[in-house]
This record gives C-alpha cells, sequence and structure tokens, in this order.
C-alpha cells in the first residue's frame, strides 16, 4: 500500500504543495490530473525524494518517512520500491536499448552483468522492442525511447511506478503505442500513479482520479463518476477542455 500524508513542498516562498493526501491500493492504478503547473510532477518527485518535501509523511509498503527527521538511508530505502517515468525519456544517449534497461539492475539491485542481459533481454520482448536492443537512443523513435523508459522501470521491480505525463512530449500518432503498453501493465496489476492530460486513458485505466491544482487535491473520485459527473466546478471548467460538447 502506498499513504502519502499532508505532504508540502515549498520553493522558497513559492508553495507547491499544499498538505496532498491519499491512498492507493497495491495493484492499482491512480491518475493524477490536473492544469499544468499546478504541482503534478512536483508530487511525483516527491514521493521517491528526486524532490525532498518540506512536510509531510510517505508510505510505501512497510517503509516510512517523515520529511523532517528521513535520512539518506531511509531515502535510499524508499526509492529501491519506486521507479521513475519521466516526460522526456532520460535515456542514457551513450547506451543501447538493452543496456538502459540493464543498468537500474546493476545499479540499484546489484544484479550480475549476464543475468542482467538476460533480464533485459526479456523485458524488450515484454514490450514489443526486441529488435531494437542494440538501438541507441538516437536511432529509436520519440514512442519507442519512451518504452524503454517505461521497461527500464519494469527492470527494477518497483512496488510503485511513477510516470510523468508520459505522452507529453510525443507526437500524436506515437501516443498509442506507449498507452497501449500501459494498458498492459495495468492489467498485469503494476501499482501506479500517473500524471496524465490522457482523459480517455484516465477514464479507462485508473482505479482512482485526483483532480489537483494549486498543489492541493480539489476532487478525488473513481474514473466514472469523476467524469460523468464532477462535483466541484472547477472541475467541471476543466473537463469541458476535454468534451466541449457535453454539459458538465
Amino acid at each position: 500500500m502506498i499513504k502519502v500524508e499532508g505532504l508540502k513542498k515549498n520553493f522558497g516562498a513559492l508553495q507547491v504543495l499544499n498538505g496532498v493526501s491519499f491512498e492507493l491500493e497495491e495493484g492499482k492504478v491512480l491518475a493524477i490530473i490536473g492544469p499544468s503547473g499546478t504541482g503534478k510532477s512536483t508530487l511525483l518527485r516527491c514521493i521517491n525524494y528526486l524532490e525532498k518535501p518540506t512536510d509531510g509523511t510517505i508510505t510505501i509498503g512497510d517503509t516510512t518517512l517523515n520529511a523532517k527527521t528521513a535520512k539518506k538511508e531511509d531515502i535510499y530505502r524508499l526509492r529501491k520500491k519506486t521507479a521513475m517515468v519521466f516526460q522526456n525519456y532520460n535515456l542514457f544517449k551513450n547506451k543501447t536499448a538493452l543496456e538502459n534497461i540493464m543498468e537500474p539492475m546493476i545499479a540499484v539491485r546489484g544484479v550480475a552483468r549476464q543475468q542482467a542481459m538476460e533480464n533485459a533481454a526479456e523485458i524488450l520482448r515484454a514490450i514489443g522492442l526486441e529488435d531494437k536492443r542494440n538501438n541507441y537512443p538516437s536511432q529509436l523513435s520519440g514512442g519507442q525511447q519512451q518504452r524503454i523508459g517505461i521497461g527500464r522501470a519494469m527492470a527494477v521491480k518497483p512496488k510503485v511506478m511513477l510516470i510523468d505525463e508520459p505522452t507529453s512530449s510525443l507526437d500524436p500518432e506515437l501516443v498509442g503505442e506507449v498507452l497501449n503498453l500501459l494498458y498492459k501493465l495495468a492489467r498485469e496489476h503494476m501499482t501506479m500513479i500517473i500524471a496524465t492530460h490522457e482523459m480517455g486513458f484516465a477514464r479507462h485505466v485508473a482505479d482512482e482520479v485526483i483532480f489537483i491544482e494549486g498543489g492541493e487535491i480539489i476532487e478525488r473520485s473513481e474514473p466514472k463518476s469523476f467524469f460523468d459527473n464532477p462535483q466541484t466546478q472547477r472541475a467541471r471548467q476543466f473537463l469541458r477542455k476535454f468534451s466541449p460538447k457535453k454539459s458538465l
């Protein structure tokens, strides 16, 4: 289980997250939606301490961190339970597709190189890119690079996968191949927290939706309820941009 309580993040005088709290059961998918610049990416980065929260606690499985008292070893233990998929792929440009997937297994999990290579080859097959194993990122499309990024996250077998706007850097025709892979992971009960502007994906794949604005949760519910009958005026205004012909 994942539990976030009272999470706050300030950058100087700017408060980006203001007391965010939620829980997510293992094997479930949480979609975080809301306007750009409203704290979605910061929330994901705080969950695995790529950004240090100003206040609050984060629990993943049997590991709980308090922002006020967390030590380096605590942060390391938490990070081992998570994997991050970034908007802009963040692949190693000097490593092949296979090597990009191998790297976290060796560096984070201490897997022997030969075993990591075999595991990475299996992941490449699972994500449909076995024929690209020796290609460098510059030789791959954006969609393929993002699938490698997801494969790299899969490689460490995380308790939770944190996915930040996985299609925002893609041309429209490449979006489907990334979403299809995420659909597959959801069917396999991978625990995921996904910040996304893909409303159709959030509606059909997420078990729960959080609408966030100004660093606060404005609304939280099951997808059908949220998309068909949003309870707040702000959520209705937001959804009209994606469904202009529908009365909300």
